[in-house]
C-alpha cells in the first residue's frame, strides 16, 4: 500500500484549483475561522428570528465576502454549504458567475436551480409527498385520487399513503396532478404550486423557459425560500461567486437585493478590484453593497501564520495516529517559512496548497517520511519551471539556498567565506578580461583584502567587512578609506550601510562605493564559490556570475 508523509494513507490537499465538497469541510486559518463565525452567526440569528412566526421582507440578509484571488473564498463558500451544523437549518444554492453565459435571467435561474444539492432537492421532493399525504385527514378522497389509489387501495384507508410516496419517489408510480392542485391550493400560492408540481413530475429547471421576466425570476425564488421554510423548516441561501461589475449581474443582484426575499441570506463572493468596478459601474449596487449586514473581508488570509496553520489542519485532519509530531511541524514551518520568504507569488492559499499537494506526492513517490527542502525545490521546479529565490541572480536551488542560509547565521563566521568567494570571482572576471593586474596581497594599505584594474585601467581596491559590530565594522572602513590616496575608487563590501563614509581618492573624487550586502548577494557569492571550486561554473552560470560581480560594484 502506498504510503504518503508522516504516516498519512492519502494525499490530504487538494489536487485541483477549486475546491471539491470534500476538500472544503477542511478549514484552516484563524481568519478563515472567524469568517466562518461570522456567517454562522448571521444564519442562525435569521434562523432564530422565523421560529413560530411567518416571514417578512424584513427577514433577509446580505453578505459580502471579498478578498484577492486564491485567497480561499470559494472554499469558504463550500464549507458552509456543507456544514453538518447548517444542514438543518439551511438549504443552499452556490452559482459560480463566471460559468454562466450569456448571462441572461433564463441561464442565471437555471444556474441558481442546479445550484442546489442533489439532497436537498430530494428532500423537497419527498417532504411534498408526506406533506399530500398528512392531508389525508382534511382532503382524504382527493389526497387518494391524487396517489392513484384503486378500488382495493381504498378498502385500506390511507394507511398505505406513505408507502405509495416512496414508489412514486423511486419512479413505480405517479401522481394524479388534477388533484394535487387542488390539495395545494389551500396553503400555497399558485406559483409555489406550480414550483412543486415541476419538482415532483422532475421537470423543475426545464420549466425555466417559461419565465418571462426579472421579476418572474424573483416571484419564483421568493416562492422557493417561502416553500423551503414551511415543508423544510429552513431558511434559503443564494450564494454568488465571482460576481462582478457586468450589466446582467448587477441589475439581477439589484433586484433580489430589493426583493428582500424573506427568509433568505444573499451572499456574494468577489474580489477588491470588482467591488472598485461596481462602485465606477453602478453607484446604486455598490451603495446596497456598503450596507451590507455582514461584510467579510479575508483580509490576512495570505499571511505566513494563516497559510501555516491551512497547511497543518490538511495534515491533522487525516493523521489518525498522530504521527504528526510537534518537531515535525517545527521542521515543516521552517520550509513554509522559507517558501513564504522567497517566493512572494506564492504568498496565497491556492499556490501554497498547490505546492504542497505535488511536494507530498513527490516524497510519497521518493518513500520519504518528511517533506525535506531538497522535495519542495524539485516540486518547485517541476510545477513552476522559472521560479527562483526572490533576488537571487545565480539561481541557487532551493535546497542550495537553506543549506547556505543555515550557515549565515553569523556576519562574523561568514566573512572568510565572502572574501574568498570574491577573489574567485574576481579571478573568474579576470579570465574573461573584464579586469586584470590582481593583486590579493594587502600592499596598499590596512583593511584591503584585493586590488585589480577595472577595464579602463584605474585602480580599485576591496574591502570585505560584514562584521556585525557597528563600531568594528568603522574602524575597518576608516582603515580602508586611508588606501584612497594610492587606488582611484574603493568597494566596500558590507552588511551595514546606514553609516556615512567618506574618502577622497588620489585624483581628488570622492569615490567610496559601498555595497550592502544582503541575504541575496551573500547567498549568490557562496552558491558561486561553491561551484566554481566544483569546477561547475557552466555557460549559463558564467553569464549570471558576470552580473554578480557587476551587482556588487567590482566590474
Amino acid at each position: 500500500m502506498r504510503m504518503y508523509p508522516y504516516g498519512l494513507k492519502l494525499n490530504p490537499y487538494p489536487s485541483s484549483p477549486t475546491p471539491s465538497y470534500v476538500d472544503s469541510q477542511i478549514l484552516g486559518g484563524r481568519t478563515h475561522k472567524d469568517a466562518k463565525q461570522a456567517i454562522i452567526t448571521c444564519i442562525s440569528d435569521l434562523y432564530s428570528k422565523l421560529e413560530g412566526t411567518s416571514p417578512t421582507d424584513r427577514d433577509f440578509r446580505l453578505i459580502t465576502m471579498i478578498q484577492d484571488v486564491g485567497s480561499g473564498k470559494t472554499h469558504l463558500a463550500f464549507h458552509i454549504k456543507g456544514l453538518p451544523d447548517l444542514i438543518e437549518k439551511a438549504v443552499t444554492s452556490y452559482v459560480d458567475l463566471s460559468q454562466v453565459s450569456p448571462r441572461d435571467i433564463h441561464n442565471i435561474y437555471d444556474s441558481i436551480l442546479g445550484g442546489f444539492s442533489y439532497d436537498d432537492i430530494e428532500s423537497l421532493r419527498r417532504n411534498v409527498l408526506y406533506f399530500l399525504c398528512k392531508k389525508a385527514d382534511d382532503y382524504g378522497s382527493s389526497v387518494r385520487k391524487a396517489f392513484n389509489y384503486g378500488f382495493l387501495d381504498n378498502l385500506s384507508g390511507n394507511k398505505h399513503l406513505k408507502q405509495r410516496a416512496e414508489e412514486i419517489l423511486k419512479g413505480k408510480q405517479k401522481l394524479n396532478f388534477q388533484y394535487v392542485s387542488e390539495i395545494l391550493s389551500f396553503g400555497f400560492s399558485e406559483i409555489q404550486i406550480e414550483i412543486m408540481k415541476s419538482l415532483l413530475e422532475d421537470r423543475l429547471r426545464t420549466d425555466v423557459s417559461k419565465i418571462r421576466s426579472l421579476e418572474g425570476v424573483i416571484n419564483s425564488l421568493s416562492a422557493i425560500a417561502d416553500i423551503n421554510l414551511k415543508l423544510l423548516n429552513k431558511i434559503t441561501i443564494f450564494q454568488f461567486d465571482e460576481f462582478d461589475s457586468k450589466r446582467e449581474s448587477l441589475e439581477f443582484i439589484k433586484a433580489i437585493i430589493n426583493a428582500h426575499i424573506p427568509s433568505s441570506i444573499l451572499m456574494l463572493i468577489l474580489t477588491p478590484s470588482s467591488y472598485d468596478e461596481i462602485k465606477k459601474e453602478n453607484s446604486s449596487v455598490f451603495d446596497r453593497l456598503e450596507k451590507a449586514n455582514y461584510k467579510i473581508d479575508l483580509a490576512g488570509s495570505h499571511t505566513l501564520g494563516e497559510l501555516k496553520d491551512i497547511i497543518f489542519e490538511y495534515i491533522k485532519h487525516y493523521d489518525e495516529k498522530k504521527h504528526f509530531t510537534p518537531d515535525h511541524e517545527n521542521d515543516l514551518e521552517t520550509k513554509i517559512r522559507l517558501v513564504y520568504d522567497e517566493f512572494p507569488d506564492f504568498r496565497n492559499v491556492r499556490s501554497m496548497l498547490n505546492i504542497f499537494y505535488h511536494a507530498t506526492e513527490q516524497a510519497s513517490k521518493r518513500g520519504s517520511f518528511i517533506i525535506d527542502e531538497s522535495i519542495i525545490d524539485d516540486t518547485i521546479k517541476i510545477i513552476y519551471p522559472g521560479s527562483k529565490i526572490r533576488g537571487s541572480l545565480m539561481n541557487v536551488p532551493l535546497s542550495d539556498f537553506i543549506q547556505i542560509k543555515k550557515s549565515v547565521n553569523s556576519m562574523d563566521t561568514i566573512e572568510p567565506d565572502i572574501r574568498e568567494a570574491v577573489r574567485n570571482l574576481l579571478t573568474l572576471t579576470n579570465y574573461e578580461g573584464y579586469v586584470n593586474e590582481l593583486n590579493f596581497d594587502n600592499l596598499v594599505g590596512e583593511g584591503i583584502d584585493i586590488t585589480y584594474n577595472d577595464s579602463y585601467g584605474s585602480k580599485i581596491a576591496v574591502s570585505v567587512v560584514i562584521e556585525d559590530e557597528p563600531i568594528k565594522t568603522q574602524a575597518q572602513i576608516s582603515n580602508a578609506s586611508k588606501s584612497l590616496n594610492i587606488v582611484d575608487r574603493l568597494v566596500v563590501l558590507t552588511g551595514s550601510t546606514n553609516r556615512i563614509f567618506g574618502g577622497t581618492s588620489r585624483n581628488g573624487n570622492d569615490v567610496t562605493t559601498i555595497v550592502n550586502m544582503d541575504n541575496a548577494k551573500i547567498v549568490d557569492l557562496i552558491y558561486f564559490n561553491k561551484k566554481y571550486k566544483m569546477q561547475e561554473i557552466l555557460d549559463d552560470d558564467l553569464e549570471r556570475a558576470i552580473t554578480l560581480a557587476r551587482s556588487i560594484k567590482l566590474c
